[in-house]
Protein backbone atom coordinates (compact mmCIF):
# COMPACT_ATOMS: atom_id res chain seq x y z
CA UNK A 1 0.00 0.00 0.00
CA UNK A 2 1.05 3.14 -0.92
CA UNK A 3 1.97 5.62 2.02
CA UNK A 4 1.20 8.85 2.66
CA UNK A 5 3.45 11.49 5.14
CA UNK A 6 2.32 14.15 7.32
CA UNK A 7 5.32 15.11 8.31
CA UNK A 8 9.07 14.80 7.88
CA UNK A 9 11.58 15.74 10.83
CA UNK A 10 15.40 17.26 9.94
CA UNK A 11 16.69 13.61 11.37
CA UNK A 12 14.95 12.00 8.25
CA UNK A 13 11.70 10.87 10.77
CA UNK A 14 8.92 10.47 8.89
CA UNK A 15 5.27 10.66 9.94
CA UNK A 16 2.20 9.14 8.33
CA UNK A 17 -0.62 10.34 7.83
CA UNK A 18 -2.59 7.44 9.51
CA UNK A 19 0.01 7.87 11.84
CA UNK A 20 -0.57 11.68 12.76
CA UNK A 21 -4.65 11.46 12.45
CA UNK A 22 -4.74 8.72 14.95
CA UNK A 23 -2.57 10.77 17.39
CA UNK A 24 -4.44 13.73 16.84
CA UNK A 25 -7.82 11.61 17.17
CA UNK A 26 -6.83 10.39 20.94
CA UNK A 27 -5.92 13.65 21.84
CA UNK A 28 -8.57 15.58 20.46
CA UNK A 29 -11.37 13.46 21.58
CA UNK A 30 -9.54 13.00 25.43
CA UNK A 31 -9.78 16.66 25.35
CA UNK A 32 -13.69 17.02 24.12
CA UNK A 33 -14.85 14.43 26.35
CA UNK A 34 -15.09 17.39 29.22
CA UNK A 35 -17.83 18.77 27.18
CA UNK A 36 -19.58 15.14 26.39
CA UNK A 37 -17.71 15.74 22.89
CA UNK A 38 -15.82 12.48 23.12
CA UNK A 39 -17.14 10.60 19.55
CA UNK A 40 -16.77 14.20 18.02
CA UNK A 41 -13.59 14.97 18.59
CA UNK A 42 -12.59 11.46 17.47
CA UNK A 43 -13.98 12.09 13.92
CA UNK A 44 -12.86 15.41 13.84
CA UNK A 45 -9.05 14.05 14.82
CA UNK A 46 -9.00 11.34 12.07
CA UNK A 47 -10.77 13.53 9.40
CA UNK A 48 -8.64 16.43 9.16
CA UNK A 49 -5.77 15.67 7.42
CA UNK A 50 -7.60 12.89 4.84
CA UNK A 51 -6.50 15.65 2.03
CA UNK A 52 -3.08 15.02 2.84
CA UNK A 53 -3.37 11.87 0.89
CA UNK A 54 -2.67 13.65 -2.40
CA UNK A 55 0.16 13.86 -4.65
CA UNK A 56 0.07 17.64 -4.74
CA UNK A 57 0.74 17.93 -0.90
CA UNK A 58 3.75 14.67 -1.07
CA UNK A 59 4.91 16.85 -3.11
CA UNK A 60 4.92 19.83 -0.84
CA UNK A 61 6.83 18.16 1.98
CA UNK A 62 9.76 18.34 -0.49
CA UNK A 63 9.00 22.25 -0.89
CA UNK A 64 6.49 21.72 -3.84
CA UNK A 65 2.92 24.91 -3.71
CA UNK A 66 1.02 25.10 -0.76
CA UNK A 67 -1.91 22.95 -0.91
CA UNK A 68 -5.08 23.26 0.53
CA UNK A 69 -5.53 19.67 2.33
CA UNK A 70 -8.20 20.50 5.03
CA UNK A 71 -11.41 20.82 2.58
CA UNK A 72 -10.55 17.03 1.56
CA UNK A 73 -11.53 15.80 5.33
CA UNK A 74 -14.47 18.93 5.51
CA UNK A 75 -15.86 16.67 2.50
CA UNK A 76 -16.27 13.85 4.60
CA UNK A 77 -17.67 15.31 7.67
CA UNK A 78 -20.02 16.69 5.72
CA UNK A 79 -21.24 13.50 4.31
CA UNK A 80 -21.78 12.32 7.30
CA UNK A 81 -24.02 15.43 7.51
CA UNK A 82 -22.17 16.65 10.46
CA UNK A 83 -21.67 20.18 9.13
CA UNK A 84 -20.06 21.33 12.71
CA UNK A 85 -17.65 18.97 12.22
CA UNK A 86 -16.18 19.84 8.69
CA UNK A 87 -16.35 23.89 9.79
CA UNK A 88 -13.66 22.60 12.65
CA UNK A 89 -11.65 20.61 9.96
CA UNK A 90 -11.48 23.36 7.19
CA UNK A 91 -10.21 25.97 9.77
CA UNK A 92 -8.22 23.75 11.53
CA UNK A 93 -4.91 26.40 9.94
CA UNK A 94 -6.44 29.40 8.91
CA UNK A 95 -8.93 29.62 11.05
CA UNK A 96 -12.85 28.96 11.98
CA UNK A 97 -15.06 30.18 8.83
CA UNK A 98 -18.35 31.66 8.63
CA UNK A 99 -20.34 28.65 8.38
CA UNK A 100 -22.01 30.43 5.43
CA UNK A 101 -25.78 29.79 3.92
CA UNK A 102 -25.66 26.40 1.17
CA UNK A 103 -28.43 28.43 -0.44
CA UNK A 104 -26.78 31.56 -1.33
CA UNK A 105 -23.00 30.76 -0.97
CA UNK A 106 -20.95 30.07 -4.33
CA UNK A 107 -18.22 27.51 -4.88
CA UNK A 108 -15.09 29.13 -3.54
CA UNK A 109 -16.99 31.79 -1.23
CA UNK A 110 -14.26 32.31 1.69
CA UNK A 111 -17.28 30.19 3.97
CA UNK A 112 -17.37 26.66 4.81
CA UNK A 113 -20.45 25.89 2.76
CA UNK A 114 -18.26 28.06 -0.28
CA UNK A 115 -15.46 25.80 0.41
CA UNK A 116 -17.09 22.85 0.58
CA UNK A 117 -19.12 23.47 -2.69
CA UNK A 118 -15.72 24.86 -4.41
CA UNK A 119 -14.00 21.03 -3.16
CA UNK A 120 -17.33 18.70 -4.25
CA UNK A 121 -17.24 20.33 -7.69
CA UNK A 122 -13.40 19.12 -8.10
CA UNK A 123 -11.93 22.05 -6.66
CA UNK A 124 -8.84 20.43 -4.84
CA UNK A 125 -6.85 17.74 -5.21
CA UNK A 126 -7.91 14.20 -5.02
CA UNK A 127 -7.60 12.34 -2.08
CA UNK A 128 -7.39 8.69 -1.02
CA UNK A 129 -9.47 7.39 1.72
CA UNK A 130 -7.78 5.16 3.92
CA UNK A 131 -10.54 4.13 6.02
CA UNK A 132 -13.87 5.03 6.37
CA UNK A 133 -14.43 7.28 9.14
CA UNK A 134 -16.84 6.60 12.14
CA UNK A 135 -20.55 7.50 12.57
CA UNK A 136 -21.28 11.03 13.19
CA UNK A 137 -22.19 10.99 16.80
CA UNK A 138 -25.64 13.06 17.52
CA UNK A 139 -25.54 16.64 18.04
CA UNK A 140 -26.76 17.83 21.38
CA UNK A 141 -30.06 19.33 21.64
CA UNK A 142 -29.27 23.19 21.03
CA UNK A 143 -32.94 24.06 21.00
CA UNK A 144 -32.73 26.83 19.07
CA UNK A 145 -29.89 28.52 21.14
CA UNK A 146 -27.25 29.74 18.30
CA UNK A 147 -25.14 30.73 20.99
CA UNK A 148 -24.75 27.99 22.49
CA UNK A 149 -24.71 25.83 18.93
CA UNK A 150 -21.59 28.62 17.95
CA UNK A 151 -20.06 27.61 21.14
CA UNK A 152 -20.21 24.35 21.10
CA UNK A 153 -18.53 24.50 17.67
CA UNK A 154 -15.70 26.82 18.67
CA UNK A 155 -15.12 24.46 21.35
CA UNK A 156 -14.95 21.36 18.71
CA UNK A 157 -12.32 23.86 16.85
CA UNK A 158 -10.31 24.23 19.72
CA UNK A 159 -10.08 20.65 20.89
CA UNK A 160 -8.52 19.58 16.97
CA UNK A 161 -6.25 22.53 16.93
CA UNK A 162 -4.92 21.69 20.22
CA UNK A 163 -4.23 18.05 19.30
CA UNK A 164 -3.08 18.94 15.95
CA UNK A 165 -0.49 20.14 17.18
CA UNK A 166 0.37 18.62 20.46
CA UNK A 167 0.86 15.05 18.50
CA UNK A 168 2.99 17.06 15.57
CA UNK A 169 5.05 18.95 18.29
CA UNK A 170 5.37 15.47 19.74
CA UNK A 171 6.87 13.77 16.30
CA UNK A 172 8.91 16.75 16.10
CA UNK A 173 10.82 16.61 18.98
CA UNK A 174 10.74 12.53 19.32
CA UNK A 175 8.70 12.75 22.22
CA UNK A 176 11.00 14.71 24.63
CA UNK A 177 8.29 17.89 25.05
CA UNK A 178 5.85 16.88 27.93
CA UNK A 179 2.44 18.97 28.64
CA UNK A 180 1.28 20.00 32.30
CA UNK A 181 -1.87 18.73 33.90
CA UNK A 182 -4.10 21.73 34.15
CA UNK A 183 -7.50 22.41 35.71
CA UNK A 184 -10.65 20.63 34.35
CA UNK A 185 -13.53 22.83 32.97
CA UNK A 186 -14.88 22.85 36.30
CA UNK A 187 -12.56 24.52 38.37
CA UNK A 188 -11.89 26.81 36.01
CA UNK A 189 -15.42 28.15 35.63
CA UNK A 190 -15.73 28.33 39.50
CA UNK A 191 -12.57 30.18 38.94
CA UNK A 192 -14.15 32.81 36.58
CA UNK A 193 -17.14 32.83 38.55
CA UNK A 194 -15.59 34.23 41.20
CA UNK A 195 -13.50 36.52 39.36
CA UNK A 196 -16.78 38.31 38.03
CA UNK A 197 -18.65 37.72 40.71
CA UNK A 198 -16.56 38.17 43.77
Amino acid sequence: ALLYYAHLAEDGRKQTVDQHETGTAILSAQFAKSFSAEDHGRLVGLSHDIGKRTDAFQDRLHGGKKVDHATAGAIECAKLNHVYAACAVIGHHGGLPNIGNPATDHPGDPTCFGRLMKGIQGGIEPYHMLRALPSAPSLPSFEGDKLAMSFWTRMLYSCLVDADYLDTENFMSKGTVHRGQYDDLQILLERLEAYIHP
